[in-house]
């Protein structure tokens, strides 16, 4: 039994990364990046994320080695309390070009986040962090209603077509768990 759940785990991960590959935004670079933190004080959070100690028995020191992928963004979105994770998982997807840009893989940043004072980009020891930035320097802003509305106000990206992107990502997202949901 133990054996047929892994094989259906296993076949929802690379259900879900083929297809994020042969339909979605298979890019080097991100499409549409945020504008720099419209907050200074908001951004310091950013500036003070501490990675946990090597002897640590804290479960967050194992998630650093964590494999990035939509399965496990997913979790790690719900567990940091960050709302409307499928949208912002949509929003990881198209910021890192299916999570292969070099801003996520060598940064681990996963949003495109920037530091304000120079609009360069912000570097984390894991992708995992960049979830907490995302939370911490984005969504603090956010009072609820629409989130796609949130981004536009905010200014998230350049792109006018940005939340359109997202909510396509999103919806094919949907369509591809669901389904390999059913197949459970």
């Amino acid at each position: 039994m133990l054996k047929k759940q892994n094989n259906k785990k296993s076949l929802l991960i690379l259900v879900c990364c083929w297809f994020f590959v042969a339909v979605g935004t298979a890019q080097t670079m991100p499409d549409a990046l945020p504008g720099m933190a419209k907050n200074e004080k908001a951004s310091k959070a950013l500036e003070t994320i501490v990675t946990p100690e090597a002897n640590s028995s804290d479960s967050s020191q194992e998630k650093a080695f964590m494999e990035l992928n939509v399965e496990n963004l997913l979790a790690v979105l719900e567990e940091y309390g960050v709302k409307h994770k499928e949208i912002v998982a949509a929003q990881a997807i198209l910021e890192t070009g299916n999570f292969t840009s070099a801003n996520c893989t060598v940064n681990h940043n996963l949003f495109g986040l920037r530091h304000p004072s120079d609009g360069s980009y912000y570097t984390f020891d894991s992708w995992e962090e960049s979830v907490k930035a995302y939370r911490d320097d984005v969504q603090y802003k956010y009072g609820g209603g629409d989130y796609y509305a949130f981004l536009n106000r905010i200014g998230y990206a350049e792109d006018r077509r940005y939340t359109s992107k997202v909510k396509r990502i999103e919806k094919r997202m949907f369509n591809v768990l669901a389904a390999a949901g059913e197949s459970n």
